[in-house]
């Protein structure tokens, strides 16, 4: 570990290693590009590797520069043809600082559309805006006479892009691939109602692919004319948002039973399936946000935490409302360097904290709140919210009906094959805090209760206790306990012990065994009528009754 040279780093962040190839790995747990590190050491990306890198100076090198509205250079794009690593194409941004260097890193720089000047006049003379998916397309566009423009990274767009468009009749043409599709949506859902017109035009010829499909470049390439573009432009319908409808379709038993679903596969086993909504709560200061990233580290490498196993590494994106940015940091930094396994993917863990925010953090309670959300989770297969009570923070938590809308918004994400891990407070009964409405969609429910005589100081101790498991029981469901150990050299270990028998559990065993009907066990113990039912249930689990 060491700082990294590429942003003001007083806690080393820097991770340098010799891969088994004998690359140098080098990786910013900040989130420096790895072309932004090189060029503060003066290297180049290919003198991390030992191959013969003479072929670079055939390299074709593209710029591509965004000026504000006063025509004024803010940065520049550049593309690199053939890329790094074997890639057709690679791309990294630039800016000229106030001393005239160039520094290879946007941080603190505005992000503009590309050709805003041309754009702006063109709104302003009631032209029709071309929003395409590259600059090079942007380009080909101008070169016919049309008014084009781009975003700087595909699958991110701002509020200001939105807002330099305002007034706009705009046009979208889209990649023929994952990525413009995708893309696609994310600009409908910030475009639709916002600009004085918006079309999506679906250009003939072009066939799907994966990665690295045909754009609008290609289908000029094929012959096609600017008269013909414009023609098919002409003929599109207006975009309109679907329209929310209330029709409830009900199938046979037999049509059902003959549907091809998808079937569920798991994210991390045995408790959170794909298409899976769970509950993870305990008091403050239990451990409840080490265990979250835990899990969410392991579904993003494919590792395991715990006693859990995640099968296959899953795109993580983890939502954290209340921990200052350096704490989380070091926790991630301990969890990569302690599990013996490779970093994840970069886009695989992806994280929204408040400290990297200009503004407060959205308020999921709203519709405009999930809205925000919604380019970052198009994507991802598991979505971590830490926690409910700072990213829900309207309505009641109490009342069922303000639970209401989150619920929906749930199933909807699951509906389009996601989950949520949802990470809640427990209240001062023990159990989660709010209504209890919170728990009916949830697959499981889980509960990091502290461990009897442990006091807090002493690292993060409790014991993991299944309140609700769908789908799954047996040795998977049953409670364990555990240890958070910092070893001497400064590591984390996560200790795994068996339970010990819980008092009240055997209490109300004892009391099961006498004949007594739950209301009776409440009154003798003093438990509420759920924690009754829930230690009945472990007492079941162990053997007692």
């Amino acid at each position: 570990m060491a700082c990294c040279p590429a942003h003001d780093d007083d806690n080393p962040s820097l991770s340098v290693r010799e891969g088994c190839d004998g690359k140098i790995l080098l990786k910013c747990f900040t989130g420096c590009p790895l072309d932004a590190i090189c060029a503060a050491l003066g290297l180049e990306v290919s003198d991390l590797f030992e191959s013969d890198f003479s072929s670079k100076n055939s390299m074709t090198r593209t710029v591509y520069s965004y000026t504000d509205e006063d025509g004024r250079e803010l940065y520049r794009k550049i593309r690199i043809e053939p890329g790094y690593d074997g890639k057709a194409k690679s791309f990294y941004s630039e800016r000229v600082d106030e001393n005239g260097q160039i520094i290879r890193s946007l941080q603190g720089c505005r992000r503009i559309l590309y050709r805003l000047p041309e754009v702006l006049k063109g709104i302003a003379e009631g032209k029709t805006i071309y929003l395409v998916e590259g600059e090079k397309d942007a380009d080909n566009l101008h070169s016919i006479g049309l008014v084009a423009t781009t975003s700087p990274e595909s699958l991110k767009w701002s509020d200001e892009f939105t807002e330099s468009l305002k007034g706009a009749d705009v046009v979208i043409l889209y990649d023929m691939d994952e990525t413009g599709l995708k893309r696609k949506e994310i600009l409908c859902k910030s475009l639709a109602n916002r600009v004085k017109r918006l079309r999506v035009v679906d250009l003939p010829g072009l066939e799907f692919q994966k990665s690295h499909g045909p754009d609008v470049s290609d289908w000029l390439m094929r012959g096609h004319m600017t008269e013909e573009l414009i023609e098919l432009t002409e003929k599109t319908s207006d975009y309109r948002l679907a329209e929310p409808t209330s029709r409830i379709r009900a199938v046979t038993l037999d049509e059902f039973l003959l549907m091809e679903l998808p079937k569920r596969e798991m994210i991390l086993s045995p408790f959170l399936p794909s298409q899976g909504l769970g509950l993870l709560y305990a008091k403050r200061g239990v451990g409840k946000t080490h265990v979250a990233l835990g899990i969410a580290y392991a579904v993003a490498t494919g590792g395991a935490f715990l006693k859990w196993q995640a099968p296959k590494p899953r795109k993580v994106i983890y939502i954290d409302g209340e921990m200052p940015a350096p704490a989380m940091q070091e926790r991630l930094k301990r969890i990569s360097v302690g599990e013996d396994l490779k970093p994840p993917d970069p886009t695989y863990l992806r994280l929204v904290t408040p400290d990297l925010q200009e503004g407060p953090m959205p308020d999921l309670s709203s519709k405009e709140g999930r809205e925000a959300l919604e380019p970052l989770i198009v994507d991802c297969d598991l979505i971590i919210i830490d926690n409910i009570s700072t990213l829900f923070r309207s309505g009641d938590e109490n009342e069922a009906e303000s639970w209401q809308p989150i619920q929906d918004w749930g199933l909807s994400l699951r509906k389009r094959g996601k989950s949520i891990l949802f990470v809640h407070h427990a209240g001062k009964s023990g159990q989660q805090r709010g209504t209890s409405k919170k728990e009916d969609t949830l697959d499981v429910v889980i509960n990091l209760k502290p461990l009897q005589g442990h006091s807090l100081e002493e690292g993060a101790a409790f014991e993991v206790i299944f309140e609700k498991t769908r789908n799954f029981a047996g040795e998977g469901a049953a409670d364990f306990q555990v240890r958070l150990r910092v070893q001497d050299d400064g590591l984390w270990k996560w200790e795994i012990e068996e339970p010990e028998v819980d008092p009240e559990v055997v209490a109300v065993a004892q009391s099961c065994k006498e004949g007594l009907t739950i209301d009776q066990i409440r009154k003798k113990t003093g438990l509420t009528k759920s924690q009754v039912e829930t230690r009945k249930g472990k007492a079941k689990k162990q053997g007692l009754i």
